[in-house]
């Protein structure tokens, strides 16, 4: 069966506003394919950490007519469709991210007609198959096969989809996704560092509740505190120190700039036994409640309470992406090695010294902030993919079963061979953690 290739672009993009030259009037084929190619891949998550996607001049030369593709993404840029990072040699492709005018657009879908841009497309996605399958492992291509099953109700998607605030739905990446599994477009692919991204996996939670196989909703079964449990594992087993840092260049305290630290005067805070008591909060699930309630009880800056203490459930949600941004993952503010100020990080260096100590020897002393995050994910995914899902398949091949980072999804009668799964594979790893079971 031949495949059939499409556009996605934002509704009311059209080509022929922004290739006015005589020379690109039959190149806009050309333009949507481009436009598409940045809608799908920030719908995707295949975008930095600025929003911007990532194409390299090369891959968009074999794809689209190679003498003139230069020429048509100027025109979009020249003419306001897209915008583009600075170009700076030897490091990272341009980066391009669709206007703001088409910010609040419905996506549509229309079939590409011309028939050597088809051929150029159906070589390219051979090449990209084959390499892509060269990166997984046989647990992998069950998990493929598995997603085949995967089904949703659009139009429930779509009305939970038109509920959400707008800036959770830029440029309709949502309905992009959820068209997707509609239309039985599938995709499963093995990042760099393990990790599977799926159809679900850019899918707000929300949404999830439309999810189905033959009509049965699904539930999900995660790890509470997964990355923090993870970081109190590498530690007490001796498996991760010093094999990324950079040195420890005093625990980072080099660079903070001149702005005292509320928590300076308790430097010496609690050391004795704090990887004890760091494990035994990551291994209940209740490390995020904890440390918000460490920084409420040390007296927090008022902007730190106003915007992330709110009551509910907001600050458990707030705090855990500053202790991912301030902690796990902190880089230098700029080349000469300045930190900008946390309250997140200072609460956390006092509270648990040991913890804080060996991410900041693993980041490097924050030179290479990224190292403990990678780590974090292949360590992730090689607990729940190779060993807790691989043991699901062996046990049970005809069970459905979808990963997403931390968690196993299923059906809620299938629920309880996931959870003996999971803790099977604890009492493997002589480390136990805590399990949420959600529907959605």
């Amino acid at each position: 069966m031949t495949r059939q290739f499409y556009f996605t672009n934002p509704e009311s993009f059209d080509p022929r506003e922004f290739l006015t030259s005589p020379k690109l009037a039959g190149r806009w084929e050309d333009s949507r394919l481009f436009i598409g190619l940045i809608l799908t891949k920030l719908a995707r998550g295949q975008a930095d950490d600025s929003g911007m996607v990532r194409l390299r001049a090369g891959y968009l030369r074999n794809v689209m007519h190679n003498r003139d593709s230069k020429a048509v993404v100027d025109a979009l840029l020249e003419r306001g469709a897209v915008w583009r990072t600075a170009y700076k040699k030897g490091e990272k492709p341009f980066g391009y991210r669709l206007s703001d005018r088409f910010i609040g657009d419905r996506h549509v879908r229309l079939p590409i007609t011309d028939a050597k841009l088809i051929r150029r497309l159906e070589a390219f996605h051979a090449n990209a198959d084959r390499d892509r399958k060269a990166r997984m492992k046989p647990i992998h291509f069950a998990l493929e096969r598995q997603q085949h099953r995967l089904r949703i109700h659009g139009d429930e998607a779509r009305e939970i989809i038109a509920g959400l605030p707008p800036k959770s739905n830029p440029f309709d990446v949502q309905g992009v996704l959820v068209a997707d599994i509609e239309q039985r477009d599938f995709h499963c692919n093995v990042g760099r560092y393990g990790r599977l991204a799926n159809n679900i996996t850019s899918l707000k939670r929300e949404i999830r509740s439309a999810l189905h196989i033959d009509g049965q909703p699904l539930q999900s079964v995660d790890i509470a505190c997964c990355q923090p449990a993870l970081i109190g594992k590498i530690v007490r087993d001796g498996t991760g120190a010093g094999r990324h840092g950079a040195g420890k260049a005093d625990r980072g305290e080099q660079g903070r700039g001149a702005k005292a630290s509320i928590y300076d005067a308790q430097s010496s805070g609690p050391t004795e036994g704090d990887l004890e008591r760091y494990c035994s909060a990551v291994q209940a699930g209740t490390f995020y409640e904890l440390m918000v309630a460490e920084l409420s009880d040390y007296g927090i800056s008022r902007q730190f309470k106003k915007r992330f203490l709110a009551d509910g459930i907001s600050s458990r949600d707030q705090f855990k992406k500053r202790f991912l941004a301030d902690v796990i993952a902190k880089k230098k503010a700029n080349r000469q090695g300045a930190e900008y100020p946390s309250d997140v990080e200072d609460c956390f260096r006092v509270t648990f010294p040991t913890v804080y100590g060996f991410i900041r020897d693993f980041n490097g002393d924050g030179w290479h902030h990224e190292n403990l995050i990678r780590e974090l994910q292949r360590q992730e995914s090689a607990f729940v993919i190779e060993i807790v899902a691989a043991e699901l398949v062996a046990q049970y091949p005809l069970l459905f079963i979808i990963s997403l980072h931390d968690a196993i999804y299923s059906t809620a009668r299938h629920i309880p061979k996931v959870v003996r799964a999971f803790k099977s594979a604890f009492a493997e790893n002589d480390f136990s953690m805590s399990l949420k079971i959600a529907t959605g």
